[in-house]
């Protein structure tokens, strides 16, 4: 079901970049300017500067809408992750820990979804809301692995750590869209 939710999501905002002209696309340049502001200007390039939809972004919102694309598919594939390591802990805390990570998942997937439909609504403030409640919920999993027991080193750290990092990328263009 998260698979095809995902492809859906990837469809229509390939078929919104597409019904536009390329005359009107966004310059790579912006792009590699945008990346370039980054934390990680590599991940940036990697995940949207060679995004097949970027040629045909007309503006930084189809960007914003490519990068929550991004985040929503890191996030039902950590959530897949989840499932094939759950057996790995059968402790009590590595139960407990992989429980709060299926749960905020859940939440950062839902978060994700509806930040897209309102990214396409343009309401730009609601999509910084909740990219932003997704993105704490992701930071939770991460830490919970550090909490109430001994540390284990956590599971999903790659798709926490890609998840934050689109985070950044949406919050970046989130303050060039209102500013």
């Amino acid at each position: 079901m998260a698979t095809m939710l995902i492809n859906h999501m990837c469809f229509l905002t390939s078929l919104i970049l597409i019904a536009f002209p390329v005359a009107n696309a966004i310059p790579a340049r912006d792009i590699d300017k945008l990346c370039k502001e980054t934390t990680d200007v590599p991940f940036c390039l990697q995940y949207i500067g060679s995004d097949p939809r970027i040629p045909a972004a007309r503006d930084l919102s189809d960007v914003l809408l490519i990068a929550i694309t991004h985040s929503k598919m890191q996030v039902d594939d950590a959530t897949t992750h989840i499932d094939r390591v759950r057996r790995k802990f059968s402790g009590p805390n590595g139960k407990r820990r992989i429980e709060v990570c299926k749960t905020n998942y859940g939440i950062a997937s839902a978060r994700f979804h509806t930040a897209w439909e309102l990214g396409l609504q343009k309401s730009f403030w609601d999509v910084e809301k909740l990219a932003r409640i997704g993105t704490n919920a992701v930071i939770d999993c991460e830490n919970v692995w550090r909490r109430d027991g001994p540390i284990q080193t956590s599971p999903l750290t790659f798709y926490n750590m890609n998840v934050f990092k689109l985070s950044g990328i949406i919050l970046l263009i989130f303050d060039k869209l209102v500013t």
